[in-house]
């Protein structure tokens, strides 16, 4: 029987506009953005390379949400990437003198500046500023699979009463993976794994093949599956249907962790932190927020006064990780083979968030390569889904339960007493997009310019990341003023399409801000027949 272990790495990203003065006001949030690309991103198309060069059998599923992309395509941004290394180094050369009579701190700042340099170069000669085309590449050659998504990160479930809202997502999210990669894609990502029955049905509508849910969808089901999460599933109109362990979460993330190893690199202790805002002057505006830098010198260990982060350390702990998680996935399907002994294969679903890896775990992209090169020598496949749905009409019939994958299993903390007022703006821009839709079906020239400008603002509006950012106070400011700036610009279309007079000045200058979408067509919201 093969045992096969499914990763599937996913993205996210809000969407910042590209002015001058956006750029500045949204430092902090921008700063994660390139951190992304620094720590994540780069390094994982760097790890895909040697994999490749060393002949490694995988293939792994891959997230890229049309925001990122749009973002990761953006020459402005590209640029501003390249600027934001030269800040970094500028302030680890003034650490180095800060630091001149410390040689272990010198030689982590040293380190941390030569790889600053790499990355640039590598981003100027190796990828020529866009990792798009790079991952499109390794999709043609059968290392990933490119999944699907919404246009942004919706939560289903808050819309489920109306279908034109989500069909509008998924026809968006579509359009942009051809625009992008030029594929139909065959797998669905539920934005927050979020499902709520009926979903499924729209999904189908759209040609996809099958989704991943969370392990609860299944294993609270009324009929449950006979092998449970090890074997994909179908809904009533033959979407495949596979769930993801939720335990790995925990065993990577969790209380007890593996990412909380002593030798791990200390997050949290980063010098934007830590320092008197004078001495972050090369990278951060005195009175603004601070946020993280780069230059982190200490490791996980708390005893005594801490101990200084060592490279070779984390790797020697990145590679024990992941001899033991792997050793728990075939023990895991080992079990499973034994009690399934009439399936041809039993499969566990992996998920990985890269903005856990982003923010808490700097050394995620070793310990994933060598998961990957020691499940290839347990006698693991490592395969995407869309490897595992031949028997797609065969499959035995489930209908799934709600659930998502944040918060407890429900999505809760996406409508907290922090976050529930924005719903009610939301769901009456909804309600009146689709009567805009209904009442404007022919229109062109300046009205369609107004109709498709706020179809985009009430799709950023619909991120569900604004509302997350809110609950957990991660830079919450900026959550907020997005929000009610795509709401208020989606009110301003609205009121100007009622009163028959719009400012061009106006809708030119947003045209150009929110540059999101550019095939963006509002008929996508009318009532489907």
């Amino acid at each position: 029987m093969q045992k096969i272990l499914s990763l599937v790495i996913k993205a996210s990203q809000d969407f910042i506009r590209h002015s001058e003065e956006d750029i500045k006001d949204n430092a902090p949030v921008l700063n994660s953005f390139y951190e992304a690309i620094s720590n994540v991103y780069i390094p994982l198309l760097e790890m895909i390379e040697k994999l490749e060069a060393d002949n490694v059998k995988y293939r792994f599923a891959l997230v890229l949400p049309p925001v990122l992309c749009n973002m990761l395509s953006d020459s402005v941004l590209q640029d501003e990437y390249l600027k934001w290394l030269d800040k970094r180094n500028d302030l680890g050369k003034a650490e180095l003198r800060r630091n001149k009579e410390n040689p272990e701190i010198c030689a982590i700042i040293t380190k941390t500046i030569e790889t600053n340099k790499k990355r640039k170069a590598d981003f100027v000669e190796k990828y020529n500023k866009n990792l798009i085309p790079v991952f499109a590449e390794y999709m043609t050659k059968g290392y990933i699979e490119l999944l699907g998504t919404c246009g942004t990160d919706i939560f289903m479930p808050h819309y489920a009463d109306l279908k034109e809202i989500i069909s509008a997502q998924i026809e968006c999210g579509l359009h942009a993976y051809r625009q992008y990669f030029g594929i139909m894609p065959e797998g669905f990502w539920l934005p927050e794994m979020g499902y709520t029955p009926g979903i499924e049905k729209l999904i189908r509508a759209y040609g996809y093949t099958y989704t991943i849910l969370d392990s609860r969808s299944i294993l609270f089901a009324e009929n449950v599956p006979e092998a449970g999460i090890f074997y994909p599933s179908r809904t009533e109109n033959s979407l495949v249907i596979f769930a993801r362990n939720r335990v790995i979460d925990s065993e990577l993330f969790g209380e007890n962790g593996i990412i909380y190893s002593e030798c791990y690199r200390n997050t949290n202790r980063d010098i934007g932190y830590e320092l008197p805002m004078e001495k972050l002057s090369p990278l951060m505006d005195k009175d603004g927020i601070r946020y993280s830098t780069g230059f982190k010198y200490w490791n996980r260990c708390f005893k005594d006064s801490g101990h200084l982060y060592s490279e070779e350390c984390a790797r020697n702990q990145a590679q024990k990780d992941a001899e033991a998680f792997v050793e728990k996935r075939l023990n895991t399907l080992n079990k499973a083979a034994e009690l399934l002994p009439k399936y041809n294969f039993v499969t566990e679903i992996c998920t990985l968030d890269i903005s856990k890896f982003r923010f808490t775990w700097s050394e995620s992209i070793w310990w994933l390569e060598e998961v990957i090169r020691k499940a290839a020598d347990a006698g693991l496949s490592l395969l995407s889904c869309d490897r595992m749905c031949d028997e797609q009409y065969n499959l035995e019939k489930v209908e799934p339960y709600f659930s998502a994958g944040i918060g407890q299993g429900y999505g809760e903390n996406l409508l907290s007493s922090k976050n529930c007022w924005m719903m009610r703006y939301v769901r009456k821009s909804c309600e009146r997009m689709i009567d805009l839709a209904g009442r404007f079906p022919m229109d062109t020239g300046l009205k369609t310019r107004l109709l498709n400008l706020g179809a985009k603002e009430l799709m950023l509006a619909q991120n569900s990341n604004l509302a997350r950012k809110i609950n957990r106070s991660e830079f919450p400011q900026f959550a907020e003023k997005r929000f009610k700036e795509s709401i208020a610009a989606f009110t301003s279309v609205f009121d100007s399409l009622g009163s028959n007079t719009v400012s061009t000045e106006w809708l030119t200058k947003l045209e150009a801000k929110d540059s999101i979408f550019p095939w963006m067509n509002y008929r996508i919201f009318t009532k489907k027949r």
